[in-house]
């Protein structure tokens, strides 16, 4: 049964790792973009109306509701409130919605906690354990059954991605049940008592912990704390315990790939009469095959077992594979033969068909020999000799896909139908494995129909792997089935399985491309609502390069940003402002102002635009007004029209501006507002006011206030006043001119017709500025020139005394506006 939960409450309580920060409820298109970007009848909310024929028309598409786990929804609510510093829920529902979210994740162990949960998990019961009551009487607070419940499901099951949160979260607990054992035993109360209460006989609870010590990369300290153990039971009858935890502290460092302290530990296990067992076999062999150290590999595998153990069937595959990677077959033959002769059982058998298929490269007919000597040898101790099963059969087809030979494979398949050997659900899943590794999507769905028929019986759904793999090989072809991935989808949503965010990627990624919005609402909904901030953002990132696809539509674009902003409101600063800019690369400046309206709206401090996303939110209108702009070279504008003044996402972003009291004005800021005023048609605004506020800062303007005024002066009526008092005044400093405000200046001459002055000015410019002209020199006069006869004077000119250049000029072509002829030259400034 789907939570009656709103389909945003968990977008509502999830913005910055577990902040609480309300968002809007689903508001698809901004209904304020302008006519050229009408709002989708997919992602808009319609006021509704009643008409005669609306009676023979479908009901509207309901959106699937998310599944937030139980409790869950009690975490993120006390997040919210700590990040802002706001009083608590009563500690009763606190304590309530933890445990539920703990026991739940108990009882459906298979799905593992992630770190965001763990996270979440850690800070609600360092709440809860900080001003929990003290000493007896403790009522309904958290029990030693809570406390190891929440232990078990910390350890037993790692999730993927990051695990600092559950080593955090482990350590408070085991910390918790110890500090309360200790408590009681100040108290004076007896042992036994203590034992009762704590759970009757030994809980496992440090064994639980080392567990997660050694899985979250902390073996190191499960080491001294395995010392310290070691220590104080010294006189005491625990020796079986320590070597399990010894195992534990083993397979840790080797997991972490800590060779010397590995090696360490050893010594000090053999020197406490730790035998050498097969799982220290397995584990030290596997360190040294898995990185292909072939002498301490033979080392370690050949090192006698205690009481003659037989090694374990993963030490024997790990060696199957270092050989075939190091050419070590010759080594391995003889141990594979005292393996055959030694009358092994059942799963050893298995290896070493795969052995044979994999390094003797042995075919259906051989293996089908051997499994007949297998059931004619004498079982072990009365028993019946071994028979070949299911799991013989997905050993050898295992084989095969190493081998990358899917006929081999569906060889072995039909030997298993000969043998008279009932698949099982593993089977069928490694069947779909291979074939689709061949591209044989036929023959995968015939398999996926058995399993949906219930021919075999999937348990802890261990088809969900392969059925990802399914989805996303199906998502990856030109023209995907949609029938075919909208009916896997459905079975899966029945079984309540959580895709994984690859897959849900894959489907967007398709849906999107279909214009199948409800589709991607529906995909998010179900699935991301479980996912770990790391797993979001993988998915939030797939949509943002969506976005930045040139080669995606416009109005796609706009769909995909509205799911993004709805769905994904932890959407960060620098994604936003990529997303803001590529819209100015389409020139939808309107589009660009709205996502950095929506970034202003943020109640997140973080999240709002900071100084450096103002300026570059007024480049982008500076290379690309509203209104088409003034005609000009900078950035990618054409040169249209003659502008009708700041336009109203200008208009909107300046109000921002004046109205943000966390952002302080300096020179870059002003040189951003001359920028965008200008190229809107308002150059009088950015000489007149923005210039002069420069002028009266204590910064001062900069270089590239220079230039930027200087182009204003161009776009200015009669500017070449203005421009000649400011270059006066930078002579008079004798600074330094860089070229882009030298061109800059020499435009700002030439638009008023000043062509002798500006021709003048640029024969004297070793001797003013100490270089010469370049191509933006000549291009930025010539494009500025009004009328044909003053542009071929000053090209006449130009072609005589600066050849080279004006050739160079010449490639990058011209072409014909309402101002004349112009060069294909881009002025490129920042502010």
């Amino acid at each position: 049964m789907r939570s009656q939960l709103t389909r945003n409450v968990y977008l509502r309580l999830l913005a910055s790792h577990g902040l609480l920060r309300p968002c809007p409820s689903l508001p698809g298109r901004c209904l304020a973009v302008s006519s050229r970007a009408a709002p989708s009848p997919l992602l808009a909310r319609r006021q509704p109306r009643r008409t005669f024929f609306g009676i023979f028309q479908k009901p509207p598409r309901m959106l699937k509701e998310p599944d937030l786990e139980p409790g869950y929804d009690v975490l993120l609510h006390y997040r919210s409130l700590e990040t802002e510093n706001a009083r608590p829920p009563e500690r009763e529902e606190l304590l309530k919605g933890w445990r539920q979210f703990i026991h739940y994740k108990r009882k459906n162990h298979l799905r593992s906690l992630n770190s965001t949960q763990a996270f979440l998990a850690y800070r609600l019961l360092l709440h809860l354990v900080e001003t929990g009551p003290e000493g007896e009487g403790q009522g309904e607070d958290l029990s030693f059954t809570d406390l190891r419940a929440a232990l078990w499901v910390t350890a037993t099951r790692p999730p993927k991605g990051t695990t600092q949160h559950h080593l955090e979260l482990a350590k408070l607990l085991y910390g918790e049940i110890e500090r309360r054992i200790q408590h009681m035993r100040e108290l004076g109360i007896d042992e036994e008592v203590i034992k009762e209460a704590v759970g009757g006989k030994d809980t496992g609870d440090l064994e639980l912990f080392f567990t997660a010590l050694t899985q979250y990369g902390a073996s190191l300290e499960a080491a001294d704390r395995l010392a310290e153990l070691k220590e104080a039971l010294a006189e005491k009858k625990l020796v079986p315990r320590i070597r399990v935890f010894w195992t534990l502290v083993l397979r840790g460092l080797a997991k972490e790939g800590r060779e010397e302290e590995l090696l360490a530990e050893w010594k000090k296990a053999e020197a406490a009469k730790v035998e050498y067992m097969p799982p220290i076999h397995e584990i030290m062999t596997t360190f040294y095959a898995t990185r292909d150290r072939v002498e301490e590999t033979k080392y370690w595998f050949e090192k006698p077992v205690h009481a003659n153990w037989t090694r374990s069937p993963k030490a024997y595959m790990e060696v199957v594979r270092f050989a075939l990677r190091n050419g070590e077959q010759q080594w391995l033959q003889p141990i594979f033969e005292k393996l055959i002769n030694s009358n092994p059982q059942k799963e050893w058998w298995d290896v070493i068909f795969q052995w044979a298929v994999l390094v003797m490269d042995k075919g259906v007919e051989d293996i089908k020999q051997m499994i007949e000597v297998m059931s004619a040898q004498a079982g072990n101790e009365g028993k019946e000799s071994p028979k070949a099963d299911a799991a013989t059969i997905d050993a050898l087809i295992t084989a095969a896909i190493e081998k990358q030979n899917p006929y081999l494979a569906e060889r072995f398949v039909s030997l298993g139908a000969e043998l008279k050997i009932r698949p099982r659900a593993s089977t069928y899943i490694l069947q779909m494995d291979y074939r689709l590794d061949a591209k044989d999507f036929s023959g995968v769905q015939a398999i996926y129909d058995k399993l949906l028929r219930g021919e075999v019986a999937v348990k802890q759904d261990e088809d969900l792997p392969v059925l990802n793999k399914y989805l996303r090989a199906l998502c990856s072809v030109p023209e995907p089935d949609l029938g075919r991935i909208l009916d896997i989808t459905a079975d899966l949503e029945q079984r309540d399985a959580t895709l994984e965010p690859e897959t849900v990627v894959s489907l967007c990624m398709v849906f999107l491309r279909n214009d199948n919005q409800y589709e991607v609402m529906d995909t998010l909904s179900l699935h991301t609502v479980s996912y770990s901030l790391e797993e979001r953002a993988q998915v939030r990132r797939a949509f943002v390069d969506y976005c930045l696809d040139r080669r995606v539509s416009t109005a796609r674009v706009w769909d995909c940003y509205s799911l993004l902003r709805q769905f994904f409101p932890e959407t960060e600063p620098n994604e936003r402002v990529r997303l803001m800019e590529a819209f100015f690369a389409r020139r939808r400046p309107d589009m660009a102002c709205y996502i950095f309206g929506h970034m202003r709206s943020q109640d997140n401090l973080a999240q709002r635009p900071t100084a450096d996303i103002y300026v570059r939110c007024l480049e982008g209108l500076g290379r690309c007004p509203e209104n088409g702009g003034v005609g000009s070279d900078m950035g990618i504008m054409g040169g249209i029209g003659e502008g009708g003044g700041a336009g109203e996402s200008l208009r909107m972003v300046h109000n921002m501006l004046k109205m943000d009291a966390t952002i302080q004005m300096d020179t870059r800021l002003y040189n951003a507002l001359m920028m965008a005023y200008a190229a809107a048609g308002e150059p009088d605004v950015a000489v007149d006011e923005f210039w002069r506020d420069i002028t009266n800062s204590a910064e001062g303007p900069s270089y590239a206030s220079l230039a930027i005024v200087f182009w204003a002066c161009e776009l200015l009526p009669r500017g070449d006043r203005t421009a000649r008092q400011i270059w006066q005044k930078v002579q008079r400093m004798d600074l330094e001119v860089p070229p882009d405000v030298f061109w800059s200046y020499c435009g700002a001459l030439a638009k008023s017709g000043h062509v002798e002055e500006v021709i003048r000015l640029i024969r004297g410019m070793e001797a003013s500025v100490g270089y010469g002209p370049g191509l933006m020199t000549l291009g930025v006069a010539y494009n500025a020139l009004p009328g044909e006869s003053r542009k071929e004077q000053f090209e006449a000119w130009a072609r005589a005394e600066y050849p080279d250049i004006w050739a160079q000029l010449e490639k990058k072509g011209r072409r014909e506006t309402l101002r004349g002829t112009r060069f294909n030259i881009v002025r490129d400034m920042k502010a």
